[in-house]
């Protein structure tokens, strides 16, 4: 009878072990993507919503809206994770961004994910006030959380020549 209580446990763990990816080591799977123009609505609903949040200036805001894991690449170096681009975006020495504006160029789908490009436009007040205008590509890749948000797996900007 020992033996039959012993099977039942251990196939009651290995159950919950599936059910619980912390269990098995795995990263929690992302929600499933719909290709179509729903999607492509709600990608870029969630661009003009970071572009907002640049503008802002929020911090906490525009970190959020990064994958746990997510990359910010700029001129200045990688910064991976929620915490080093809140605090990137935190610490701006007295910038100010005055203009913010991206558009979509192109959506493509890959796999789990969704590669924006597109155009910015971007306008900044310096310390000592003088005035700087930045234009070029971004290339946004969105992933979809589990419960369904979009989070940025990886920003690029490259400013045009």
């Amino acid at each position: 009878m020992k033996w039959i209580a012993r099977a039942a446990m251990a196939f009651a763990l290995l159950g919950l072990a599936g059910c619980i990816p912390e269990l098995m080591n795995k990263t929690p799977s992302q929600a499933p993507i719909a290709y179509g123009p729903a999607t492509e609505r709600q990608i870029e609903v969630a661009l003009q919503r970071y572009s907002g949040m640049i503008l802002a200036m929020d911090a906490s805001a525009v970190a959020d809206m990064y994958a746990p894991d997510g990359v910010w690449e700029r001129q200045s170096g990688p910064l991976q994770g929620r915490d080093a681009i809140r605090g990137a975006l935190a610490s701006t020495g007295g910038v100010r961004v005055l203009s913010n504006e991206m558009t979509t160029a192109y959506l493509s789908y890959n796999g789990p994910a969704v590669v924006q490009t597109g155009d910015f436009k971007q306008s900044a007040r310096l310390p000592d006030g003088k005035i700087v205008n930045a234009a070029g590509k971004f290339e946004a890749t969105w992933v979809r959380s589990t419960q369904g948000d979009w989070w940025i797996r990886r920003m690029v900007t490259r400013p045009a020549k």
